[in-house]
């Protein structure tokens, strides 16, 4: 072999053994990057593994308790809607007191004028007693005569929460003054 054949062959050699250990190192960072790419794929498989478990958990413990939850709301709704419909049924328009008239009516007559006392002492005696939350009532006694400005007493029957009242009603200078009401359960023992 003569020197120039030797020294190509050297030369290819060299060249050869740099192509085998750049693709060594090439092949060494496709190694590195595979093995990243299988703690990867390792991390998934445990958190997916984690996600089935939360989901069963949640699955076993939670919706039971929401269910409960949404059936315990659902029958506060229905309570709810029953006292609406109760506060609805028991509401009372309160009467509006009429107006106070100073003279006498445009005929004068007092028969007239009377009446109009007597309607307006109703009205305020009914007015102060369903302020008192009392229904039904029923005022007992004779107003005909009577003043606006009188002090009247009436015996008065009515209701309250249900249950049966009898009581007293004192009206002085047009206003309720004073009242004594007590359930009839407690006037008879």
């Amino acid at each position: 072999m003569s020197t120039l054949q030797f020294t190509l062959f050297f030369v290819a050699l060299l060249v050869g053994y740099v192509l085998v250990h750049l693709r060594l190192v090439r092949f060494e960072e496709h190694l590195q990057k595979l093995a990243g790419l299988r703690s990867l794929d390792d991390r998934l498989k445990s958190l997916d593994d984690r996600v089935r478990e939360l989901s069963e958990t949640v699955d076993k413990k939670g919706l039971g308790r929401v269910t409960a939850q949404l059936d315990q709301l659902h029958e506060d709704l229905e309570d709810l809607r029953e006292s609406a419909a109760r506060a609805a049924e028991a509401q009372v328009a309160i009467p509006a007191t009429p107006p106070v008239d100073g003279g006498e009516g445009a005929t004068g007559e007092r028969a007239g004028r009377s009446e109009t006392a007597a309607n307006r002492i109703v009205a305020v005696i009914e007015t102060r007693l369903l302020q008192l939350g009392y229904r039904n009532l029923r005022l007992l006694g004779d107003l005909s005569g009577a003043q606006f400005t009188d002090e009247i007493e009436l015996t008065v029957e009515t209701e309250r929460n249900g249950m049966p009242c009898k009581g007293r009603v004192i009206m002085r200078n047009g206003s309720v003054s004073d009242v004594h009401i007590q359930p009839v359960t407690q006037a008879f023992p």
